[in-house]
């Protein structure tokens, strides 16, 4: 079987340690979550009776827009989800020091990947949303990157759209 496979990558001025619970917070909606859900709304789902911003794999579903994730694996290093619904495959983020030092000292690489089976059916998929996903991981990037030097996640995606992805979008 074929694969969709789609990579971002980006080097971070912080280390593992700073970088790490921000991406927890992702898709938790809440005021640390990085994923440019003032165009996107994003939720994070958990059983009753459990912490409702935990990460527990094989438990807790999360997402944005009318996709649908629930959580492989976090270990503070790799975090996997699987797609919940018609496409098979998954999407995560990878943390990895990259030896350098920077202005604030160690720094990281943040990689974000999605690899999908490749059918017909998800072909025609991703190329109705791959402009979008593109847009929305380099958003989420860049909010990461003012939220480790501010503390403080932006209220606005800043990332300018492509007409595409505008159009796409609506």
């Amino acid at each position: 079987m074929r694969i969709i496979r789609n990579v971002h990558v980006r080097r971070l001025d912080a280390s593992v340690e700073r970088v790490r619970p921000w991406i927890e917070a992702c898709w938790s909606g809440g005021d640390r979550d990085c994923f440019p859900r003032d165009v996107i709304p994003t939720f994070r789902q958990n059983p009753p009776g459990t912490d409702p911003g935990a990460l527990i794999p094989g438990v807790t579903v999360l997402g944005h827009g009318p996709f649908r994730f629930r959580l492989r694996e976090w270990d503070g290093r790799a975090w996997r989800a699987g797609f919940a619904g018609t496409l098979v495959g998954w999407h995560g983020f990878d943390l990895e020091p990259d030896g350098s030092d920077g202005p604030h000292g160690e720094t990281c690489r943040l990689t974000h990947t999605v690899e999908i089976e490749s059918t017909l059916s998800a072909r025609v998929r991703w190329l109705a949303i791959a402009p979008i996903h593109d847009w929305a991981v380099e958003a989420l990037f860049d909010r990461l990157e003012q939220a480790l030097a501010t503390g403080v996640v932006p209220g606005r995606s800043a990332r300018p759209m492509s007409r595409v992805v505008a159009f796409a979008m609506r």
